[in-house]
């Protein structure tokens, strides 16, 4: 435990469909990072725990607790949405953490300290790490899948000087992807709200962490596939490189991408196929010349295919953003609306046209940006020369 303390820590956020899963299963096997199984929403746990909200608690029950809310971590056969189920060269595999074992490592670790949420987290990780048959005394960095960059506050009131990292994608694919992949596996999500909420995350990328001070970096998903990236990152974790980083697995198995991947990947890791959504084409002329303008800067400085903008394009795309995207053209449409009125949603319907008015108006921050010529430099991990038209 004294060992555990002293680990630096780093924290993982996403902005959209940008391969955090995918960065922390090459992670997953490197004999130097400890992890646990996917984003791990810990400190919502803690800070909703009954056990722990009744003051006096029994550590074991506190354990039994957090088993029991996240048996799909320690039992992968249940976790279908990440397809863990499915693990293994053969896709008949899943992890089987020992319970009482896993319990037994817990209470052995924590055994004369105090019981704070700092405290569990790090022997919560040991435990299933120590499950797993690993050597904890090797490990050098706690590798914490965050995923919300709303949840990052409260993260970094136990480890202040975590070092972060924040997954980026071209934003034109992140929002195809998303918009596309969630509307297929969740039509819930098929929605003014969740449009709204996809297109923010994306647009404000890394900005929220210029405020914390912490060290961060930037990886594009692209660049996972490049041994020299991989490379890099190590030396940014102080860690050693490793061949384990060129497959994806989770407890040592083989993982084959998640339930919101159209096809399952034959070979455990980054491939050029994966990111092919053909943005090009299922975004209209409209959305592109936009969304060209409005993150002009970020395409630039992350090195991604743009036109160049001019007092034109600045005196055009005003008005041009009023326009409903591709994507919100259903909201609007006749049967779309016929169909709310027939089962009486209209607060569907309201709620629709209010997030259309959210997103023009977070579409007009961002052109007043560009409008204002405020520069885009966050740190990225590896510099490319931007591709121009």
């Amino acid at each position: 435990m004294d060992k555990l303390l002293k680990l630096k820590s780093c924290a993982l956020l996403t902005t959209g469909r940008t391969g955090t899963d995918l960065l922390q299963s090459l992670l997953d096997s490197h004999p130097e990072v400890l992890t646990f199984n996917g984003s791990f929403f810990f400190l919502s746990f803690w800070n909703n725990s009954i056990c722990v909200s009744a003051g006096k608690f029994s550590l074991g029950d506190v354990i039994d607790e957090f088993i029991g809310k996240h048996v799909e971590k320690l039992k992968s056969r249940y976790d279908i949405q990440e397809r863990k189920d499915q693990l293994g060269d053969n896709f008949n595999q899943s992890i089987d953490i020992d319970l009482g074992r896993f319990k037994s490592e817990i209470m052995n670790l924590l055994d004369g300290r105090e019981v704070n949420s700092k405290n569990m987290m790090l022997a919560i990780y040991a435990a299933y790490s120590i499950c797993l048959g690993q050597d904890i005394k090797r490990k050098k960095v706690l590798f914490h899948h965050l995923h919300h960059i709303e949840r990052l506050e409260n993260y970094l009131k136990d480890f202040p000087d975590s070092q972060i990292i924040s997954m980026t994608r071209d934003p034109r694919a992140n929002f195809v992807s998303g918009i596309e992949h969630w509307r297929k596996f969740r039509p819930s999500t098929d929605q003014g709200a969740h449009l709204y909420y996809y297109i923010k995350r994306i647009l404000d990328d890394a900005n929220i962490l210029e405020k914390y001070g912490n060290e961060y970096i930037v990886i594009k998903i692209e660049d996972l596939g490049r041994e020299s990236a991989l490379r890099k990152l190590c030396d940014w974790l102080n860690i050693s490189y490793d061949e384990c980083l060129k497959k994806s697995t989770w407890a040592g198995l083989s993982w084959h991408g998640d339930s919101l991947s159209t096809k399952k990947k034959k070979e455990p890791g980054w491939s050029k196929d994966m990111l092919r959504n053909d943005w090009e084409t299922r975004l209209n002329s409209v959305d592109k010349y936009v969304l060209n303008f409005i993150v002009f800067y970020r395409l630039k400085h992350y090195g991604y295919s743009f036109k160049r903008i001019n007092i034109l394009s600045s005196l055009i795309v005003p008005f041009l953003i009023f326009l409903p995207l591709s994507y919100e053209l259903r909201f609007f449409s006749f049967s779309y609306l016929r169909t709310c009125v027939r089962n009486k949603e209209y607060k569907k319907i309201i709620q629709n046209i209010a997030y259309y008015l959210c997103r023009v108006f977070l579409f007009l921050r961002f052109y007043l940006k560009v409008i204002k010529k405020k520069r885009f430099d966050h740190p990225l991990l590896t510099s490319h020369k931007p591709e121009k038209d």
